[in-house]
């Protein structure tokens, strides 16, 4: 068979193996596809009991009837909370007085004395401002 490609005229050579053709592998645009296998090789019988592991499994496999519910369950929504403005900063008040006690721990431990004495003044103002 003579092909051109671009100018360029080529033979093309028929394959030298002999094909089988298999089962049907589908559908492609609405016609039958089959797999083709070289003549020289066997095809296989598939396995009817597979296993991977010790475990079996099948490639369709068969569920017990499984029970739907009838109703619908929805989503549960909490009303938002509201919180007071004082609430708030009161909160953030004594979220930030304990990170200054924990950081001047950590520098009571560490034997820092110019940040311990920087946590202290901070500290001073804090209550002060309060």
């Amino acid at each position: 068979m003579t092909l051109v490609y671009r100018g360029v005229k080529y033979e093309r050579d028929s394959l030298p193996l002999e094909m089988n053709t298999g089962d049907i592998g589908g559908k492609y645009r609405g016609q039958d596809w089959n797999h083709h296998y070289p003549r020289h090789m066997l095809q296989l019988e598939p396995k009817l009991h597979r296993q991977y592991r010790g475990v079996a499994y099948s490639t369709r496999p068969h569920f017990a009837e499984q029970v739907i519910p009838n109703t619908c369950p929805l989503p549960v929504v909490k009303p938002p909370v509201v919180v007071q403005e004082e609430t708030l900063s009161s909160i953030h008040l004594n979220n930030i007085r304990r990170r200054l006690e924990r950081r001047l721990q950590i520098a009571q431990e560490n034997g820092d004395e110019t940040l311990v004495n920087l946590l202290k003044k901070e500290s001073q103002d804090l209550a002060l401002n309060c």
